[in-house]
């Protein structure tokens, strides 16, 4: 294969070049990473980046959509969510092709697509990917809100049973303040051992907490199979927090040794997506049944709050979603320093990186102790990211790289992605409505308590 004559022939490719790309540049064989992910490391991050808070909070939205409908809808959605995975690194690996560069982030992508399109959006190109940087970057940021509050609120609760009652608040700022050396990790590899030691602590402690699921199960005919359809968009904002992290995936790709093996059939995101999915559905099953209409955002804050058992529980399960916070903190750092930072021009940029990291903490244990509801900061985070990273950037990039070369038949690809982008909006637009009125109701809470 004459490799070397190919890249000179093709070196001076405009952006409108066809999708036959793909037989002169690879851009997987281009790809250098410094420190790359195996399939192992590349599997376990995955399950790191979504099995958390997520899945304990599954039983509350089965609470809202019923067992039979929850099943159903957690299938589907999760096939959805899947598919437009798939989407959104096909199209962006096909940006990397008609450019000739082994990578590209999201918000790159998104600029190149645009520049590929019609001649009506290229003047938006660069505002697209920037406003794609920002929407990445509040996902994470509000993942990463929740992560924070769920561990101090089930810290307090320890704390309240041993010691005085102190205000929630408290035990933010303390979460915060331990998490600051794992945060200034800056390497996805060096994380690794941290996620092997957070998955063992979540499934240990998922393992225990089975133990308070299935002692006195009432009959399963007390629990409702279907809930009304308007309780169903509770759902979709909960369970799409469970079972997707755009951000982390794309991150996890980007550092393996062999991205040609993350997607496909038996590729490593289907393997990881099949467990979590399984998991997520069981856990949240169990837990409805267990405690009905009075399950809370998490189920750990069910449990008996002065059982040894359970304290360990609390503990272990908090720990490991402590430990998860860097991962997806990861993310907000190699947006800002990958797309609009230059490591080689600045003489200080682990001065500035730090910095950086050290704000974006604090910025969230100050939106924690601000708004401290874990269920309306969990459907407003999972309504953002799916509307948006989930749904709308996978069809628009699609849609714009598609534009020169055709749509398929019947224009198949075209009616795909608008189906896409319009349920994307219909979703963002309901599901955020509903979370922020939440979040509303409890901010004027804390003003009025500080107030009296």
């Amino acid at each position: 294969m004459a490799e070397a004559p190919a890249d000179s022939q093709h070196a001076q490719m405009t952006l409108v070049q066809s999708s036959s790309s793909y037989y002169y540049y690879d851009p997987y064989e281009k790809r250098t990473i410094e420190v790359p992910l195996n399939n192992f490391d590349a599997f376990i991050s995955l399950l790191k980046c979504v099995m958390g808070t997520g899945i304990l909070a599954m039983p509350l939205a089965i609470r809202y959509s019923g067992v039979v409908v929850g099943v159903l809808l957690s299938v589907l959605l999760m096939i959805l969510l899947t598919y437009c995975i798939h989407l959104l690194i096909n199209g962006m690996t096909e940006c990397c092709r008609r450019i000739q560069v082994p990578q590209v982030s999201m918000p790159e992508a998104v600029q190149i697509a645009y520049q590929l399109g019609p001649g009506c959006v290229h003047c938006f190109a660069k505002a697209a990917g920037f406003l794609t940087s920002c929407v990445l970057v509040i996902g994470q940021f509000g993942l990463c809100c929740v992560y924070i509050v769920f561990v101090a609120k089930n810290f307090k609760e320890i704390g309240d049973y041993y010691w005085k009652d102190h205000n929630e608040r408290y035990y933010v700022v303390g979460v915060c303040l331990l998490q600051l050396p794992f945060f200034m990790i800056r390497k996805l590899k060096y994380l690794v051992p941290l996620n092997l030691v957070s998955n063992f602590m979540l499934y240990v402690g998922f393992i225990c907490i089975m133990y308070y699921l299935v002692r006195g199960l009432p009959k399963p005919e007390e629990r409702e199979m279907m809930k009304p359809p308007l309780d169903w968009m509770m759902f979709f904002g909960i369970a799409a927090f469970s079972l997707t992290a755009v951000g982390s995936m794309l991150v996890v790709e980007a550092n393996m040794a062999h991205p040609e093996n993350y997607l496909g059939f038996c590729g490593v995101l289907n393997m990881a997506v099949f467990f979590i999915l399984f998991t997520n559905i069981f856990f949240g099953i169990m837990g409805y049944w267990r405690f009905g209409e009075h399950v809370e955002a998490s189920v750990t804050l069910n449990i008996p709050q002065n059982e040894v058992l359970s304290q360990i529980i609390k503990t272990t399960i908090a720990c490991g979603i402590f430990l998860s916070y860097p991962l997806n903190g990861f993310v907000v750092i190699t947006v800002v320093f990958k797309d609009y930072g230059n490591e080689a021009s600045n003489k200080h940029h682990y001065s500035v990186e730090f910095a950086v990291r050290l704000c974006f903490l604090l910025l969230t244990g100050v939106v924690a102790v601000v708004v401290p509801n874990l269920a309306a900061l969990t459907e407003l985070e999972g309504a953002f990211s799916l509307c948006n990273l989930n749904l709308i950037c996978p069809a628009l990039i699609d849609m714009f790289i598609n534009y020169n070369t055709g749509y398929g038949r019947l224009r198949w690809k075209l009616i795909r992605d608008v189906a896409l982008i319009i349920i994307g909006i219909i979703f963002g637009i309901v599901g955020c409505t509903v979370a922020i009125r939440q979040l509303v109701e409890d901010l004027r809470g804390t003003v009025q308590s500080i107030n009296f």
